[in-house]
């Protein structure tokens, strides 16, 4: 492109521009590298005069597409200057019947009103939703509707507004996911209580691996959001995805004992849910390092049927943290009453036969209980060896850190009551004000 064409169009420098064209008009037929057109430099720079002496001397130019496959106009509509976006929308239907706005260019295939949405234009939005409510119901090539944009965005007077328009608008977004999903994901709550005031329905919808919007909110510990999917609908607690695990399993992997606490209060029996391996909820904390969700369960008396349940291969919790070498979670087993320490194994093993230093483990030292178990991997099946579940050395030490902590606290307590037993015993046998030397 010409470079005095191009500083017009960018600087609004009209006068100039009039005497250029004025003296070449072919230059306007002249492209930048990215195909971009005079017009679409100059709606880019918001000049409105430049935009409207370019289109009124080549009025081919409103739909010439650049190389990422955009028009002027969704040009226009991601810059947001409503009056160039209006302009260009009067010219367009002016020398065209054609319904422009549905058009769907650019590399993702976005309406305009995708590009309004996305840049967070409610001013545009509005004014497209009056002109046509069916461009709410438009997805582009990733499957993402205007809805899901502005889910995701959290745009809530935008939300609004195309939910509103049209109770047809599309709610679909990348990856199968929903506005909901979306909302959720970014952590909206507001978002969230719009959709769910128009859209209901869309919290039984699930994505490309089988989850629901509740899943992901027990996997982020969005207590608040837990609650109010669960106060509208208890079935998507039990609902699977699809490596087998429910919005409890996930809560518990992660840690979040204040969702799980929320689950089992909606939906008491939920605890019995296992994934494809058997596994429970404890046996994924357990696998996580979550002793708090593991405490927590042991308190909870709806999960006490998870404490001596065997997976597929036959590991109990009991066995499943002696093999994961879970320390502190051992312990909190062990010092359980109901707990079967001698339940078996699939090979016939009980979690004592794995090394049988752990009957001692009570008494042991700090240092011998990081020694605990150290002769039984490779003869003894867990599900690492198909899931890759990797053992977290931060994990590991902090278990050590604890154990350390309380046998000091121990000693101390130790010295401390032995020095009072001394000074008590002393004090016994001296009499009142002390030996008078003679």
């Amino acid at each position: 492109m010409d470079p005095r064409l191009y500083r017009y169009a960018k600087s609004g420098d009209i006068c100039f521009l009039k005497q250029l064209l004025n003296d070449n008009p072919s230059l306007l037929y002249q492209l930048t590298p990215r195909k971009n057109t005079a017009l679409h430099i100059a709606v880019e720079f918001g000049d409105s005069n430049v935009v409207a002496e370019i289109y009124s001397r080549c009025r081919s130019l409103l739909t010439q597409q650049n190389l990422a496959g955009d028009t002027p106009l969704h040009v226009a509509a991601r810059v947001g200057c409503f009056s160039i976006f209006n302009d260009l929308v009067r010219e367009i239907l002016s020398m065209s019947q054609e319904d422009f706005r549905n058009e769907k260019d650019g590399m993702g295939k976005n309406t305009v009103l995708h590009e309004a949405v996305r840049n967070g234009h409610i001013k545009l939005v509005q004014f497209l939703l009056t002109m046509d409510p069916k461009l709410a119901s438009i997805e582009n090539d990733a499957g993402e509707s205007p809805l899901y944009l502005a889910a995701r965005g959290g745009m809530f007077e935008i939300l609004n507004q195309i939910l509103k328009s049209t109770a047809s608008s599309a709610h679909g977004g990348s990856d199968g996911r929903t506005a909901l999903h979306a909302a959720v994901v970014e952590k909206h709550f507001d978002i969230v209580e719009g959709l769910l005031r128009f859209k209901q329905q869309l919290i039984k919808e699930t994505d490309h691996q089988g989850r629901t919007p509740l899943f992901y909110a027990a996997s982020l510990g969005q207590h608040r959001t837990v609650k109010r999917l669960l106060e509208l609908d208890t079935s998507i607690a039990y609902v699977l995805d699809k490596e087998g695990r429910s919005p409890i399993h996930v809560a518990a992997s992660k840690g979040h004992t204040s969702v799980i606490r929320e689950i089992i209060r909606h939906c008491p029996d939920s605890g019995e849910i296992c994934d494809l391996y058997g596994q429970n909820a404890l046996h994924m904390a357990i696998i996580g390092g979550r002793a708090h969700v593991v405490r927590y369960i042991l308190e909870t008396p709806e999960l006490e049927c998870l404490i001596n349940q065997p997976d597929v291969i036959g590991n109990t919790p009991l066995h499943l943290a002696t093999i994961e070498r879970k320390t502190w979670i051992m312990y909190y087993l062990m010092w359980d009453g109901r707990v079967h320490q001698s339940s078996m194994y699939k090979c016939g093993q009980a979690a004592f036969d794995i090394d049988r230093s752990i009957k001692e483990s009570s008494f042991a030292s700090p240092r011998k209980l990081q020694n605990i178990i150290p002769d039984i991997w490779g003869h003894l099946g867990t599900r690492d060896s198909y899931l890759d579940i990797k053992i977290s050395p931060r994990a590991e030490q902090e278990e050590a850190n604890a154990v350390q902590t309380y046998m000091q606290m121990g000693q101390t307590l130790l010295m401390v009551t032995t020095l009072i037993t001394t000074v008590t015993f002393a004090a016994a046998f001296t009499m009142p004000g002390g030996i008078t030397m003679m």
